[in-house]
């Protein structure tokens, strides 16, 4: 139809199977009034207060797009989508709506990730790569003891892609449980050393459910790194664009 602005969905995921869409925020003028017409009332509010104008258009961009691609998968106007948050933040469809679909995104810099699934909770986490941080202190706060030991047992050169590694598993799962980094950050352990491949190593919260979870890493562009975390054995990982 004349004006539709979603993005229509051939193929709903299967079980197991987790859809990624990668998109940009970096939006053109001529983008721009399109997308924010897409937000509800009180978005526009909030992008209006936003007093940097890359950063505003960024949150239109990215939930504009996010309306956008929900619209396709439950066949409705971007516009009527109804979207909550639970005490965290997670961002979630309401009840209403088709709530088989589960969906969580994240954003650094320019570039958005967003994971969708069937009746899966799932966590996302994208990070630009950047080689100025204090790596080691941040992981002394927010790694659990056994990654620090693992971590501070790299030689120096190899922990900055150590430390992206164990960041974004861990925040994906602490993202999927719903909670982010305001759990304590020993309730789990993530693998993180070269060559081992993504994975919860230790669920001290709830062990009998460690077996349940899947860790991803996921091929994203050059400068970037990006982990997946569902409560489900995962078949496949479908990127479109």
């Amino acid at each position: 139809m004349a004006g539709d602005r979603r993005v229509m969905i051939n193929l709903w995921p299967g079980t197991g199977e987790v859809h990624i869409r990668l998109f940009t925020l970096a939006i053109g003028d001529a983008e721009h009034p399109g997308l924010k017409q897409l937000l509800t009332p009180d978005e526009r509010q909030r992008a209006d207060r936003l007093v940097d104008r890359q950063v505003r258009k960024r949150f239109i961009a990215g939930r504009g797009r996010l309306r956008e691609i929900l619209s396709g998968y439950l066949e409705t106007e971007p516009a009527n989508l109804l979207l909550t948050t639970n005490p965290y933040g997670k961002p979630r469809l309401e009840d209403r709506h088709d709530h088989e679909l589960r969906f969580n995104l994240s954003h650094s810099g320019d570039l958005c990730i967003l994971a969708l699934a069937r009746n899966c909770e799932l966590g996302v986490d994208l990070e630009q790569v950047r080689d100025d941080l204090p790596f080691e202190a941040i992981a002394r706060q927010f790694f659990s003891h056994h990654e620090q030991t693992e971590f501070f047992s790299l030689p120096p050169a190899l922990r900055p892609a150590a430390f992206y590694r164990c960041w974004t598993r861990k925040e994906a799962f602490l993202k999927a449980c719903g909670s982010g980094f305001s759990s304590p950050s020993d309730i789990c352990d993530v693998s993180l050393l070269p060559g081992q491949p993504p994975a919860l190593l230790e669920l001290r919260s709830n062990p009998e459910q460690l077996c349940e979870w899947s860790l991803a890493d996921l091929a994203v562009p050059e400068g970037f790194c990006a982990a997946l975390a569902a409560r489900a054995q995962l078949s496949s990982v479908l990127f479109f664009r």
